[in-house]
């Protein structure tokens, strides 16, 4: 190999460990976060500040709507495009904005968690409208420098306070850190979205009904995405106590962190991903399933190990046992995915999600009330047997009706 191949080779592998670190970073980070609380306050009060936490990030996820996928593909084909198309996801998503105050009002908070719950809906939804610059730019260390340094004033404060910080403070320290995100953020990326205004009307002519229309597959595969994997833990949040609520994040939070590891084994192929004939990703479906399966033993360990001793989270063995049933199918079929995207057939992905999270939260209903906590990962392992066997089919399909002729 050459100096121009390797270097070429090292930029690229650069990257990738960049981007992978950048994306592994954040849910470590909360990971932290969640366990100065515990730590320091219990895990009730956690669970707590959890009730509003997923009522914001569902709120500013709406907002987004497939914001990130929509622009990356337009700005991939025309990026001369690139301004133009920000603005007018921008200014039109925040019409997104409008409906929130009514819809936090109906939740019954406090008028101090009302006005923290508003505020911090706003800035989240405004930081994340930076995340495809980020992506396009490929400014994954800026991005990992600015989540450690918001994530560490996060921390200092939590630990400033002590065991009498409260649900309120929390929302405070979040709420500063997604104001300073957006701040920093716009400024790194003040060329994108400023500059000359190419008409008299101003921003106001960005504000473009249609993009609703254009981006809402991308906004509808991401958001049952989402519903899917987090059905769940809205169900312990409606049904269960506050200490359900806090253990119940924390465990899952856990093992979707281990879960996150099959993505990023693939994302950096993904290119190769979609050139390969659909027998190769079955064989890389196999490949990816024993790896997971080797990965799931040092996990059992790792996750009772910070469970009980990090944590001081007791839990019987039957959440252990659900813990590898949960995460494997996904190790199974997520080469399965991206071949129906291959094939152009996302919509069968999207209809997986919702009949995936409406199966388990009529799960949810029926087992939470009556055998507690560990019905919510009953119901999800339940879900992700029945996704994984259909998945499996649909492999199996794509590969008979894609397979070569034979003379």
């Amino acid at each position: 190999m050459n100096t121009a191949s390797w270097r070429k080779l090292r930029r690229r592998g650069g990257l990738i460990a960049a981007n992978s670190l950048n994306s592994l970073a954040q849910p470590f980070l909360n990971i932290l976060i969640s366990l100065a609380v515990v730590r320091l306050a219990g895990v009730e009060l956690w669970g707590g500040f959890v009730d509003a936490l997923i009522i914001v990030q569902l709120a500013a996820m709406i907002v987004g709507w497939g914001n990130k996928e929509y622009l990356m593909r337009t700005a991939s084909r025309q990026p001369t495009a690139l301004t133009k198309a920000w603005r007018t996801s921008f200014m039109t998503r925040m019409l997104l904005l409008l409906p929130v105050p009514l819809a936090l009002a109906l939740l019954g908070w406090s008028p101090q968690q009302y006005v923290l719950g508003l505020v911090w809906t706003i800035a989240l939804a405004l930081a994340q409208s930076f995340e495809m610059l980020i992506l396009y730019r490929r400014a994954f260390v800026f991005a990992l420098i600015v989540e450690i340094a918001t994530t560490g004033l996060v921390l200092l404060a939590i630990n400033a306070v002590g065991p009498t910080i409260s649900v309120i403070q929390l929302m405070l320290m979040f709420t500063v850190a997604a104001v300073i995100k957006t701040i920093v953020y716009g400024l790194r990326f003040r060329a994108d979205i400023l500059g000359r205004l190419e008409n008299q009307d101003g921003w106001r002519a960005y504000v473009q009904p249609a993009f609703f229309r254009a981006a809402f597959p991308f906004f509808l595969l991401g958001f049952s995405g989402m519903m899917q994997s987090r059905i769940d833990l809205y169900s312990v949040s409606y049904f269960l106590s506050p200490t359900d609520v806090g253990t119940y994040q924390v465990y899952i939070n856990l093992l979707l962190y281990v879960q996150s590891l099959a993505a990023f084994v693939l994302i950096p192929f993904t290119k190769s991903l979609y050139r390969l004939d659909y027998d190769a990703i079955g064989r890389i479906s196999n490949r990816l399933f024993i790896f997971g399966f080797v990965l799931m033993w040092p996990m059992l360990v790792g996750l009772y190990g910070i469970l009980t001793y990090l944590y001081h989270i007791t839990l019987s063995p039957g959440f252990y046992v659900l813990a590898v049933f949960y995460v494997l199918p996904i190790f199974y079929y997520l080469p399965t995915i991206y071949a129906l995207y291959k094939a152009e057939q996302q919509g069968v992905v999207v209809r997986v999600n919702i009949a995936g999270l409406t199966a388990n939260l009529a799960l949810n209903v029926i087992l939470l009330p009556r055998i507690g906590l560990i019905g919510a990962i009953l119901s999800t392992v339940i879900v992700r047997g029945a996704v994984s066997v259909f998945y499996h089919f649909q492999g199996r399909k794509l590969r008979r009706e894609h397979a070569p002729a034979m003379s």
